[in-house]
């Protein structure tokens, strides 16, 4: 008998495979939008277990080309912007006045709300929740003269490197006031010693100078008959010279039913011992515990749960090395990286933290956090395309959003400046 046809057409089918496996990779890294797309589509098709299953093969694949990219030499980890050299000496700070390539710009005007335009008065169970909040007519503001020499008494210390890259752990002025003030820096840490292409960004805000908002996607997250948000920014702080950054918030409805609320809607009712962060009607922004460091009879504007704490009083949760599916969105055997990212808050109450970046596990994250000054965080999104961050620039009267990773976020850097089904949070000026 010849078995060299079949040989031949064995051969065929492994080339196919292979080419199949190989698109599919290249289609995951350059579109993560459709990938995303297709992964909901598929929930409501096979459900949450199999396509996290589906997702956990696609990463292991991905997460093994890289590695060996990484020991043959092909692969070189980079900084995800230009560092500059600093002189702690200097405390002068000027705001850049010509955004990068990634920048999008969106108009100001506002897009109509739906009809009603005072969100509906819900009655909160255990009285946990305030009452409905009416957003106010957008005024106009006039247009802001350019930052001018200010000093800047806001510093933070360096965040020991953990690789060889320059630049690590270095902070950065990144957010400015409208008086050139700087209110928010940046920096990027390298905590994988498997995995060196493990850039983790991180962006600290100073509380004292800045306010924190949440919005309610207009699809997510939400119950079947549930109520939605608008999915839109507060008209009066979406003004240039007041809006500063935004950026995701965290898992669908499906995955958890974690609790979300604001300006009077509860999308999804909060449950006890999740991680959580609350806006308070004063403006102060708690992370923690709900029932435990969080009081579910507090006077809070906002809140949103994620999962469970991933670091708390200084200590990382346990449960970070348990992998658990339930725990952190499609993490079957504790090993799975991906995007991720996380929000927290420094020990005072003063800092806030967001955290970023790509092939990260849970245990990493962690790590970042701890090595960052975190006292209590959570895992926000996780997943290409869905971890996202956007300083906002003004140019006259128009908003350009800046993407905090040229290469990742790339997607709809300015998708937070439009009505958005996914919710979000961003950060404004305290004072103007």
């Amino acid at each position: 008998m010849n078995r060299q046809p079949l040989y031949r057409l064995l051969l065929v089918v492994i080339v196919a495979l292979f080419v199949c496996l190989v698109s599919g990779f290249l289609l995951l890294v350059s579109k993560p939008d459709l990938i995303a797309s297709a992964a909901s589509s598929l929930r409501h098709i096979v459900g949450n277990h199999a396509v996290a299953r589906l997702e956990t093969a696609a990463f292991l694949l991905q997460d093994r080309a890289l590695r060996q990219g990484n020991e043959l030499g092909l692969i070189e980890a980079n900084a995800p912007w230009q560092t500059e050299s600093t002189d702690e000496s200097s405390t002068l700070k000027v705001a850049p006045l010509v955004p990068v390539s990634t920048a999008t710009s969106t108009p100001t005007i506002e897009a109509e709300q739906p009809s009603g335009s005072a969100p509906p008065t819900l009655v909160a169970t255990a009285n946990i929740l305030p009452t409905p909040i009416v957003l106010p007519t957008a005024q106009p503001l006039p247009t802001q003269p350019l930052p001018t020499l200010v000093a800047n008494p806001w510093n933070l210390d360096a965040i020991p490197p953990f690789g060889n890259l320059e630049g690590e752990g270095q902070w950065q002025p990144y957010i400015y006031h409208s008086d050139g003030s700087v209110v928010g820096q940046r920096t990027f840490l390298q905590p994988d010693p498997e995995r060196p292409h493990t850039i983790v960004a991180v962006v600290a805000f100073d509380l004292n100078s800045t306010n924190l908002h949440y919005v309610l996607g207009s699809e997510e997250p939400s119950l079947a008959d549930g109520p939605r948000g608008y999915g839109l920014i507060d008209p009066t702080d979406k003004q240039p010279g007041k809006l500063l950054a935004a950026f995701n918030s965290g898992f669908l409805a499906t995955h958890g039913e974690y609790g979300a609320m604001s300006g009077g809607i509860v999308a999804l009712p909060p449950k006890f011992r999740s991680g959580t962060v609350t806006i308070g009607r004063d403006g102060q922004v708690q992370i923690g515990v709900w029932g435990a460091d969080v009081d579910p009879a507090g006077d809070y504007v906002s809140l949103r749960q994620n999962a469970s704490i991933v670091v708390h009083e200084g200590n990382i949760n346990d449960k970070v090395f348990n992998g658990s599916i339930a725990s952190w969105g499609g993490n079957l055997d504790g090993v799975i990286v991906t995007w991720r990212s996380g929000l927290g808050l420094s020990a005072d109450g003063q800092v806030l933290y967001y955290l970023a970046g790509p092939a990260m596990s849970m245990p990493i994250l962690a790590k970042t956090m701890i090595a960052t000054g975190i006292h209590n965080g959570i895992l926000l999104d996780i997943n290409p395309y869905w971890v996202h961050f956007s300083a906002v620039r003004s140019e006259g009267d128009q908003l350009l959003a800046e993407t905090l990773f040229e290469e990742g976020m790339e997607t709809q850097p300015d998708r937070y400046l439009r009505q958005s089904q996914r919710d979000f949070f961003y950060l404004t000026s305290s004072t103007q």
